[in-house]
């Protein structure tokens, strides 16, 4: 795994605990809320959120390891329009919340 992985692991299970007995779909309404917080912040309007569920809904499910590519993807895009280095912009939050978590023990 790349360290910006590894550190995100570490903040998330410092914050909700270990990951051992955690099943990819147990993660999956925490990344719909992370979506739609980047959809918004793009400037994604709330009447088309709705309609988008419905159309990914009705195309046919990828593997995980295709759609964390294509999410990736976006980020680069969604990270180069509006002038940010999304890596660095991790590893800035990263540092921020783990700092914070290990202030709180």
């Amino acid at each position: 795994m790349s360290e910006i992985q590894n550190k995100s692991v570490a903040l998330v299970t410092q914050i909700e605990g270990a990951l051992a007995d955690v099943s990819p779909s147990d993660r999956a309404q925490s990344f719909l809320e992370r979506s739609l917080d980047l959809y918004f912040a793009l400037g994604g309007p709330p009447e088309a959120a709705a309609k988008l569920v419905t159309q990914a809904r009705s195309r046919a499910q990828l593997r995980v390891e295709s759609a964390v590519a294509n999410v990736v993807i976006e980020l680069a895009a969604a990270s180069h329009l509006s002038d940010i280095d999304m890596i660095q912009a991790a590893y800035n939050r990263l540092d921020v919340e783990l700092k914070a978590e290990r202030s709180k023990k």
